[in-house]
């Protein structure tokens, strides 16, 4: 039986594809910890977050180092620095970042 988190919020999964499916994690995971009150709650966040992985991603957090695990803000570090940013090609092969 899935929990009431699972089925309110089935789309937050991080997989560990590539920095911008870890970056739309990051900035879901806070903006449900806004719409719950909870963004000011880095241990809440952290919590969450790591129920969430899945495949890469969680066989990655398993081997990080405790502190990291434990921490939010070094947590979201450690992600950005595993999954970097991706930018998406243009029709003639140059590069252009996403935003």
């Amino acid at each position: 039986m899935a929990n009431n988190e699972e089925t309110q919020n089935p789309d937050i999964i991080f997989r560990g594809t590539d920095g911008n499916e870890c970056e739309a994690f990051v900035v879901a995971i806070r903006d449900l910890a806004f719409t719950k009150g909870k963004d000011e709650d880095p241990n809440w966040m952290l919590r969450y977050a790591t129920t969430r992985l899945r495949g890469k991603a969680l066989r990655w957090h398993a081997e990080l180092d405790l502190s990291i695990r434990k921490d939010w803000d070094l947590f979201v570090q450690a992600m950005f620095k595993q999954y970097p940013f991706v930018e998406e090609r243009d029709e003639v092969g140059i590069a252009t970042p996403v935003w």
